[in-house]
């Protein structure tokens, strides 16, 4: 069973020190690397770790070991330790996927040639990023994984409008002289739509380039910076990581975008038959692929890009009915 270690109990760190010893002198015999830095830690070492510890038990006896230390929006993997004698029972695996639970990023650095624990890795979803050079004898292997966004529609929700507004003071409070408008936009500023609970804020602006300076101001407010993020000449943040809860989207006035998403907006409102249409192909879609976000937004392409045609039509043609 998967248990935590409070590595700061002597018994304890003695406990993740002999199997980390174990488990690093296969390796280091393995790579042919005798100079690994677990094989020179000692109890005191384990005991002023950082990290935090969860172990494997099986009938009260500790069988490997995994620690991690968490950033601000990843997680950094410090050690994963199988004692040999416990090898090939899924230890590792259970061990690296009750941190994985955690739901962010993880990074991990492990020997280039260590071929069995790479091999768990990718079997788990890491891909390397790096190699590293680090002695002639040594390389290492950069890996991260990445989860994927769970996509969840739920019911609209009429609390959608007032968090957009305690949302849009704080952003003003922040751009300042530079703040023109700020609107709300997306699936949770229409009425009856189905939608991914995040507020989505579109801020006009009259100089880009002060928002590039306002970045830790963002940030403070638990915003992560994008820069332009596929959009030329916008800036977007987002918020809540993976479990996301806004989205910013800024544009210095008359950028040909803050029509395009306020008209989209406004037609739907406008035209409650293309909000049901909407909704089904965004619910199928949300069944089909419910870990999937590349594939949702994908599908929900054509459907957007006709939506978005009858909008401008409508617009051209006086805000009238433009569907006859």
């Amino acid at each position: 069973m998967i248990v935590n270690l409070d590595q700061t109990i002597g018994e304890v760190a003695k406990q993740i020190l002999h199997i980390q010893l174990a488990a690093y002198q296969q390796e280091a015999e393995q790579i042919g690397y005798a100079d690994l830095p677990p094989l020179k830690e000692t109890i005191q070492d384990v005991m002023k770790a950082k990290e935090q510890f969860i172990g494997f038990e099986q009938k009260e006896i500790l069988l490997g070991v995994a620690s991690y230390e968490e950033q601000k929006d990843y997680l950094i993997i410090s050690r994963l330790a199988v004692h040999p004698k416990a090898l090939k029972q899924g230890i590792g695996t259970r061990l690296m996927s009750t941190i994985m639970e955690k739901n962010v990023p993880i990074e991990l650095t492990t020997g280039q040639k260590n071929t069995p624990a790479k091999r768990l890795y990718k079997k788990l979803g890491f891909f390397e990023t790096n190699v590293i050079h680090v002695a002639k004898e040594l390389t290492l292997s950069k890996m991260k994984w990445t989860p994927r966004r769970k996509v969840e529609v739920v019911e609209f929700k009429k609390e959608w409008h007032e968090e957009f507004h305690q949302e849009k003071q704080r952003l003003k409070q922040i751009i300042q002289n530079s703040w023109i408008e700020g609107h709300h936009i997306g699936s949770t500023s229409v009425e009856g739509l189905v939608a991914k609970p995040i507020i989505d804020i579109l801020i006009e602006v009259s100089h880009i380039k002060e928002i590039d300076r306002k970045r830790e101001s963002f940030e403070h407010l638990g915003y992560q910076a994008l820069g332009e993020n596929g959009i030329k000449g916008r800036r977007f943040f987002q918020k809540g990581g993976l479990n996301r809860t806004h989205h910013v989207h800024v544009y210095e006035r008359n950028h040909p975008d803050v029509k395009r998403h306020l008209l989209f907006r406004d037609y739907l409102r406008a035209h409650p038959e293309r909000v049901v249409a909407y909704a089904s192909v965004k619910e199928q879609l949300a069944n089909q692929y419910p870990e999937d976000i590349q594939s949702y937004m994908a599908g929900k392409n054509e459907i957007i890009k006709e939506i978005e045609n009858e909008a401008y039509r409508w617009d051209r043609e006086g805000r009238e009915e433009a569907l006859k």
